[in-house]
């Protein structure tokens, strides 16, 4: 069901902070409720944290992005999107490492990051 569901044109994704788990089935009839052929479905942990850095990439402000820093978003998110494609092989440790050393460079020379922190007296 899942797959045909993505295969929809009338697909939307919400990003929900905050609620219990036990919100999905409250979720599911308020969308049972709103149109017979609507769907729910929940992202596994590594989807949703794909989803969570393209969003979070994507809403910087210009300051705080270089063409260096964007490019090196883009890489971090394409890896995270390769990392939840090769989960449970042998190249996902690989695919992490690499993830994880993106994100270093990216947190070293992203303009975010750089700023002096505020002295508290």
């Amino acid at each position: 069901m899942a797959n045909e569901m993505l295969q929809r044109a009338d697909l939307a994704i919400y990003v929900i902070a905050g609620l219990p788990k036990s919100f999905g089935r409250k979720l599911k009839k308020i969308v049972q409720e709103e149109s017979a052929e609507g769907e729910v479905m929940q992202l596994d942990p590594e989807m949703s944290e794909w989803v969570i850095a393209r969003v979070r990439g994507e809403k910087r402000r210009p300051h705080e992005r270089t063409p260096a820093s964007a490019a090196l978003w883009r890489a971090y998110s394409a890896l995270s999107a390769a990392r939840y494609h090769l989960q449970d092989r042998p190249e996902e440790d690989q695919v992490r490492e690499l993830r994880r050393v993106v994100e270093d460079l990216w947190r070293e020379i992203s303009p975010e990051f750089n700023q002096p922190e505020e002295t508290v007296e």
